[in-house]
């Protein structure tokens, strides 16, 4: 019931010009920040931890726009569930490196695509569908109705999504292997054992490793890929190429690379990442908790 009341929530949400979801997150950001201390709390620890040189004045300008893009980021899902995709397509105004992913692809090498939490990162996955032979990996939702309903949508522009099992990720291991591309997210922390720690703006964070131990067994180009959000329900993609440190064998060079495309993202607009997301969660031995 849950589901089926979520569905309809967002198709009403479809209905709405392209422009309306940033001028509505405008308007209701206020309210959200209210209703949740919480994530209020964590936006203001990592945006203290990250840029400890910013001022007050400015880390409080920067929680509350990072809050409106993150309203702004659900009420475009019912676009991007609902439209069609020559409609979805349309709202992209541009791109920024797309030669560069271009001479990638053509490489036939494979290529993963490392897309943070920044600015329309479902969006992003869309677009990229009509790119390439795509496969996304994505972690199951506990809820089998609420999968069902994300891959039902996520995967209507022909990209093949593979859960992160043992199963879903050999599939994704071989799918790239065959020089085709993948899509994944770089920034979630990991489960116990599957990473290590790496500066993040200089604070240690649990990094996982999947990224560097695909690049190193597969030998594919990482990019990673950012999709900037406009005013007028506009989009701009950008594509950056990781470090050339992404294939060290030392695993913390490696990954500080991982780390650091990921923070080229979010230099496109650090209001647009997700500053709301526990990063720092885990902490290396010794060192004491940041969300308390």
């Amino acid at each position: 019931m849950v589901i089926t009341l979520a569905k309809a929530f967002l198709w009403l949400l479809s209905l709405l010009p392209a422009w309306a979801p940033l001028w509505l997150a405008e308007r209701l950001t206020g309210v959200w920040m209210r209703l949740s201390p919480g994530k209020r709390h964590v936006t203001e620890v990592n945006l203290q931890a990250c840029f400890p040189e910013m001022s007050e004045a400015d880390r409080a300008r920067l929680t509350r726009d990072s809050f409106m893009h993150y309203v702004c980021s659900i009420l475009e899902t019912g676009r991007n569930w609902y439209r069609p995709m020559k409609v979805l397509h349309a709202q992209c105004e541009g791109n920024v490196g797309m030669d560069l992913l271009q001479q990638s692809v053509e490489s036939g090498r494979g290529v993963v695509i490392l897309a943070p939490h920044f600015g329309a990162w479902e969006y992003l996955g869309f677009f990229m569908q009509d790119q390439a032979d795509m496969a996304i990996l994505y972690k199951p939702p506990s809820n089998p109705g609420m999968e069902k309903a994300l891959l039902e949508k996520r995967r209507r522009a022909g990209a093949l999504m593979l859960p992160a099992t043992a199963s879903g990720l050999r599939q994704f291991f071989t799918h790239i292997r065959a020089g085709k591309m993948g899509g994944m997210l770089p920034d979630q922390q990991p489960t116990a054992g599957q990473g290590h720690f790496a500066p993040f703006f200089g604070v240690p964070a649990l990094t996982g490793v999947l990224v560097t131990r695909l690049v190193q067994r597969t030998g594919c180009i990482a990019l990673f890929a950012a999709c900037e959000r406009l005013p007028g329900g506009k989009f701009r993609i950008h594509f950056l190429p990781a470090a050339e440190a992404i294939h060290s064998k030392d695993m913390t060079e490696a990954l500080t690379a991982v780390n650091q495309g990921v923070e080229a993202c979010i230099a496109i607009d650090p209001a647009q990442y997700l500053w709301s997301y526990k990063r720092f969660r885990a902490r290396p031995d010794g060192e004491p908790p940041l969300y308390d």
